[in-house]
């Protein structure tokens, strides 16, 4: 099984989602919260940290894990707190959860409005 660390970045009752590129063959043109793969050495958390400097050059602040989801990809969400702004070539913006709840996400994302509604 796949292990994905996630990160939903918050700030003033908003929370960071990226644009997957239209080229990308998975899950293309979708938003998404930034992660990626758990490489076999690496916790959740360490992944979670590379990938936030890798996609979109965001240093982790703290860090809350939530409820792990089993599906065909094991999620590791975390909430968290990241300084300074995003850089990165997708597009990207900062959505309510009412605004995200309308955006077209992976289906396994959905699953997180619920654990974010009670963080938010």
């Amino acid at each position: 099984m796949t292990d994905v660390a996630l990160a939903l970045i918050r700030r003033e009752g908003r929370c960071f989602l990226q644009r997957r590129a239209a080229a990308n063959p998975v899950l293309p043109g979708l938003w998404e919260f930034p992660g990626g793969k758990v490489e076999p050495s690496e916790t959740p958390l360490a992944a979670l940290r590379r990938e936030l400097l890798e996609e979109v050059a965001m240093e982790l602040g703290a860090a809350t894990a939530l409820p792990v989801l089993q599906g065909p990809v094991c999620l590791h969400p975390f909430l968290v707190d990241a300084p300074g702004q995003p850089r990165t070539d997708l597009a990207w913006g900062w959505f309510t959860l009412k605004e995200i709840a309308a955006l077209p996400i992976p289906p396994a994302n959905a699953a997180l409005l619920h654990d974010l509604e009670r963080a938010l």
